[in-house]
């Protein structure tokens, strides 16, 4: 075992596409049962004079914590960076807590498609749900990483406080004054990834699966290896010739850097960053959920980290790793 092997928590023999297909089996039976479940609707949660906000994603969850409470409880189903949200499969608590829910926060894009067919089952208008692939900046058929784009952030936040302010008017002002601390904190952190790009921009690198691309477009790199992640992340094999292409660019230290999500190693993705790690080319690990504490040990703030302090040591580390690069 190499010295990185110890590192990667979830080397499952059977790829990704076999899983998501039984986890598919799954959930549809699964469905059926969520939507004969009893569930509390939101007129009864109102007539208690309860707001609550569900989250699908705990990265949206933090966001909408920052912005909602205490004038609303904000919960997030999906909250610990070793749960795969591809493979994940809701439970009737779920099922009720969404249904339950004053909003409903999800990332949308295909990425949890389970969670809008539970909030289709129970029948929630639209303007309850906020989705992060609403940006305009996002298409179909685009990246659904959308909280590692800050665009995408800034608008989500804009259209959250809206949406709290509209369900909740008596505290509509408090909204908008937590709303728009977030977005100066996003362009706090903007500045940061600007004097970083200023660093490390033309920068050749790569990765497993697209979750970094986004942040990586803003600091200015050069994404390589786009068919082979394309492939990873729809649950399929990349095809031969894209393996050897990721293969050859390693061996002859034309990437600087590689970036892999640590919540599932695909069983062609080990063998790259077990020649990366041979090659001493540095290796980003990431994370699809926002994790409780800072990774690469960088010094914490205090309190859990936000998106904004989780985002921020992401480009640091980044800039960090590559400059160490000749």
């Amino acid at each position: 075992m190499t010295r990185r092997q110890g590192k990667y928590r979830d080397q499952h023999p059977l790829p990704r596409y076999q899983k998501r297909r039984h986890a598919h089996l799954l959930r549809a039976g699964l469905l059926w049962m969520l939507l004969l479940a009893p569930v509390v609707t939101n007129n009864e949660a109102s007539a208690h004079g309860t707001l609550k906000l569900v989250a699908v994603e705990n990265t949206w969850g933090d966001l909408a914590a920052q912005i909602a409470e205490p004038d609303m409880t904000v919960t997030a189903l999906l909250a610990s960076p070793t749960v795969d949200p591809h493979l994940y499969a809701p439970s009737t608590d779920d099922a009720r807590q969404l249904a339950d829910a004053t909003l409903v926060v999800m990332n949308g894009a295909g990425y949890d498609t389970w969670a809008s067919k539970l909030t289709d089952a129970a029948g929630l208008p639209a303007e309850r749900i906020i989705r992060a692939d609403s940006w305009p900046g996002w298409h179909t058929g685009g990246n659904p990483h959308l909280w590692f784009d800050t665009r995408a952030v800034a608008d989500f936040v804009t259209r959250l406080q809206a949406a709290c302010a509209q369900a909740d008017p008596t505290h509509a002002s408090a909204y908008a004054q937590r709303g728009r601390a977030v977005l100066e904190s996003i362009t706090q952190l903007n500045a940061q990834i600007a004097a970083i790009r200023t660093r490390v921009a033309g920068r050749t690198v790569a990765a497993t699966e697209p979750l970094f691309d986004p942040l990586a477009e803003q600091m200015g790199l050069d994404m390589k290896e786009q068919a082979f992640q394309t492939a990873i992340m729809n649950g399929v094999e990349p095809a031969p010739a894209d393996i050897a292409r990721f293969e050859n660019d390693l061996s002859t230290h034309s990437l600087h850097l590689l970036a892999y999500n640590e919540q599932m190693i695909e069983p062609a993705v080990m063998p790259l960053l077990m020649q990366a790690d041979t090659l001493g080319i540095p290796s980003l690990a990431l994370t699809e959920m926002l994790p409780s504490t800072l990774p690469y040990g960088q010094p914490g703030t205090g309190h859990p980290p936000h998106w904004q302090d989780w985002i921020g040591a992401i480009a640091r580390q980044t800039a960090h790793l590559l400059e160490k690069q000749p």
